[in-house]
């Protein structure tokens, strides 16, 4: 599905991004097959970028490592280092490591999951202090074009602080320190990939939209983001010195074991096109399917009128401006039950600790979502 070409120029490489891969909960080749076998379902979707880009939504390599006891809902996960095979065969040379998984064995199997994934890939978004400046992967393709990535989280717990490494943040000051380190590495595509979003709605967090747009603004290129396992719509905005920014909001899951809702079976591969200066000339929006088990494909005829169409109805959502009630009314479903289910596990596995612990880690998008529910009732949603 083409969204956006610049007719006048000629593609001489091209990239791709794609959502959340989580090999965990269930997903696991049969006895006689592999990792690599697997991806061959999906690998038509890939087969003519040069290079892409994953987000890897699980530690890996933890073998030894106890997982983290959690003081709220939310399920624990881990997989084998041959999992990352799987992403070998798409062509995928980065991974994401910014999400709310990547502790679930602690800080030590953070770090491990870091020196797994650097014996194959460029794992971006851990590791660094907020002392050091961002980790950016800069990255030549055939044709010369230098491709900068920065990988970033929204509102995580186990972010990078001065004192200590961690995730890193999403904020606008970590971004304009990105922005320098790829004009100081000559970069002519500069992409930031997101972990942001909600679960439970397939349209975007009107104040990561803000975030995401700012970025935009501010110089970057192309900003992806994932998280919800759901599609979210597309954009573009106004970037530096006139030129688009491109703008995917959501991509859903490459292939994933859990899997709550049917509409979390559908994703989307961005492909991006550049020409011989670097700039965008193409950008794609490639439907994907995960069958019954989560394992990613290409999609049947069907199945791609179902994606392609949830994809643009969201994007004209997000363009008119319908997709901030459609938001929170999604996401207040139930949020008072959930909420208490939560606080009641804290509890349970925790005692008063885990309810100081979750109630140190309300946010203000938290608070802003009670805000919208409450008025929501009383019919001024």
């Amino acid at each position: 599905m083409l969204v956006w070409k610049n007719a006048q120029r000629a593609a001489v490489c091209k990239f791709g991004i794609a959502g959340d891969f989580l090999p965990a909960a269930g997903l696991a080749p049969a006895p006689r097959e592999s990792w690599s076998e697997r991806a061959a379902f999906i690998r038509p979707l890939f087969q003519d970028l040069e290079f892409s880009m994953a987000n890897l939504e699980c530690p890996v390599d933890v073998g030894g490592i106890a997982p983290r006891v959690k003081t709220s809902l939310g399920d624990t996960f881990a997989a084998a280092p041959e999992a990352l095979h799987y992403l070998s065969r798409l062509s995928v040379k980065v991974v994401g490591l910014a999400n709310n998984h990547l502790h679930d064995h602690g800080r030590a199997g953070a770090l491990k999951t870091l020196e797994t994934a650097r014996r194959e890939f460029s794992p971006c978004g851990f590791g660094r202090s907020l002392e050091e400046p961002p980790d950016v992967h800069i990255r030549n393709t055939d044709a010369g074009i230098r491709v900068a990535i920065w990988a970033a989280a929204r509102n995580l717990p186990d972010s990078a602080t001065r004192n200590s490494v961690g995730i890193e943040p999403a904020s606008r000051e970590r971004a304009w320190q990105a922005l320098a380190q790829m004009d100081a590495g000559r970069a002519r595509c500069r992409v930031a990939f997101l972990h942001a979003g909600a679960e439970g709605t397939n349209y975007p967090d009107p104040e990561d939209v803000r975030f995401m747009d700012e970025l935009g603004e501010m110089g970057f290129d192309v900003i992806a983001a994932c998280h919800s396992h759901r599609i979210s719509g597309y954009r573009t905005v106004q970037g530096k010195n006139g030129r688009l920014a491109h703008c995917f909001y959501g991509l859903g899951s490459l292939a994933s074991g859990v899997l709550y809702s049917p509409l979390e079976h559908e994703g989307i591969l961005a492909a991006i096109s550049l020409d011989a200066g670097g700039h965008i000339c193409e950008v794609e929006a490639r439907p994907l399917y995960l069958d019954a088990r989560g394992w990613g494909k290409a999609p049947s005829a069907h199945e791609n009128d179902l994606v392609t169409d949830r994809f643009q109805r969201v994007s004209a959502a997000i363009e008119g401006g319908s997709y901030r009630q459609a938001f929170y009314r999604d996401i207040s479903r139930d949020m008072m039950g959930t909420q208490w289910r939560d606080v009641r596990l804290a509890f349970e596995r925790a005692g008063l600790r885990g309810i100081l612990k979750k109630l140190s880690r309300v946010r203000p998008a938290h608070v802003r979502r009670l805000y919208h529910k409450s008025l929501t009732s009383i019919g001024l949603g």
